[in-house]
């Protein structure tokens, strides 16, 4: 089944009715909700690319690691966000604030996340995430193969063996990431956040490597992780994380995990670091545009 169809069936909606209290600025009709999630990372620099047109910079996420984008600031996007990539970075000349994980408070200063046009659909939200990223760059590497089989793909190469997803929850990982978590039992859960968490750091690290290297250490090093009865909460209760980055920058530690077998790589002990949910904040809302230009404002 064609996961694009799946998500027009059951994904939650993304268009909210709202206004602005700017006024000197167009009342928007409804907002497209765009996040960046490996848990929601809050503060991460958002850009756009439609068509032909130079990048743009969207805003900064806010809470749950959102930006709102009223109708009418892109008229590109507006009239078919398929032709729209997105890419989530910390740009200096932007943000103001660093990136961090609100699910356990991870820096999240070196995340590089984008999302593809092709995984887009019209009235649904986007969300920017790990596997986003490595789809994109499967899609660049197997330019021939369809879509929907890079997806099932990537999703069999990373998870935890006995990762059984549903299609509507693989839909929704890649643009309703919070609703698949929340549909899925502990183990599963568990499986997927420890996959993301890896497949994080791993894209940090290795961004040039072959998409199939990628897979492999996500898989081996998340099977690990997934097991820890201390993960992704420990015996006090407190979410908890890890980051794997800086060890997998080196090339011979990398290969190493490359030729590991899942269940047998070992993730040190100091390694899985509690830390804290961050308190609710509101996602940022980027006010309609002025005019007809499809400015950031």
């Amino acid at each position: 089944m064609k996961y694009k169809v799946i998500a027009l069936a059951v994904s939650s909606a993304l268009l909210v009715a709202c206004g602005s209290d700017n006024n000197n600025s167009v009342e928007a009709e409804s907002y497209t909700t765009v996040q960046a999630f490996d848990g929601a990372v809050r503060y991460l620099d958002t850009f756009m690319t439609c068509g032909s047109e130079p990048e743009v910079f969207i805003g900064e996420t806010g809470g749950e690691g959102k930006i709102l984008i009223g109708e009418g600031n892109f008229p590109l996007f507006d009239e078919d966000p398929t032709q729209c990539d997105f890419s989530f970075r910390e740009d200096p000349n932007f943000g103001s604030k660093e990136a961090i994980d609100e699910s356990n408070s991870k820096p999240m200063p070196n995340v590089a996340y984008s999302v593809p046009g092709s995984l887009i659909v019209a009235g649904e939200p986007i969300a920017g995430t790990p596997f986003t990223t490595l789809i994109a760059k499967r899609l660049q590497e197997q330019p021939d193969t369809e879509l929907d089989e890079i997806i099932d793909s990537v999703f069999e190469e990373s998870f935890p063996a006995g990762t059984d997803l549903t299609d509507t929850q693989k839909s929704q990982l890649l643009s309703d990431p919070s609703t698949a978590l929340a549909s899925m039992d502990e183990q599963t859960s568990a499986n997927v956040q420890a996959s993301t968490i890896i497949l994080s750091d791993a894209l940090i690290a290795q961004p040039d490597k072959d998409s199939s290297d990628l897979t492999n250490v996500t898989k081996t090093l998340a099977t690990t992780l997934a097991a820890d009865p201390n993960f992704p909460v420990n015996e006090d209760g407190n979410p908890t994380y890890v980051d794997v980055s800086e060890e997998l920058k080196d090339d011979t530690n990398f290969d190493d995990v490359v030729n590991t077998e899942p269940g047998d790589a070992e993730i040190p002990d100091d390694a899985l670091v509690p830390g804290e949910e961050l308190p609710p904040e509101e996602p940022e809302e980027l006010p309609p545009a002025t005019g007809g230009g499809g400015t950031t404002g």
